[in-house]
């Protein structure tokens, strides 16, 4: 009965010692890829404000084209139109690149 004991004993610290082992090496991991997770929004974050500034000058230059285009003709009512019709681009375009710039925080 004492050797059944004592066999008891060392299996349950063996046990014991390999569900250590285990939740060791589950933090361990679980600390890495919290860590890539941080890296990746990050990443993220960057890319996308990238892209909204790239967004941003493209609207811009397209936006002072139109305006030159209709300078040019030197018709009055088509510099007005033009001039209503980019100022509504640039207000729609300033409010989403706001929100989408909020949102990448």
């Amino acid at each position: 009965m004492a050797a059944q004991t004592t066999s008891t004993a060392g299996t349950k610290n063996v046990v014991a010692e390999g569900v250590e082992s285990i939740t060791k090496s589950f933090d361990e991991n679980l600390e890495r890829v919290q860590g890539l997770n941080e890296k990746f929004v990050d990443a993220a974050k960057l890319s996308g404000n990238l892209s909204l500034d790239t967004y941003e000058k493209t609207v811009t230059s397209v936006l002072d084209f139109q305006k030159s285009i209709a300078g040019a003709t030197k018709l009055d009512w088509l510099t007005a139109v033009v001039d209503a019709q980019t100022s509504l681009v640039k207000g729609i375009s300033t409010a989403a690149t706001t929100a989408a710039r909020e949102i990448l925080k």
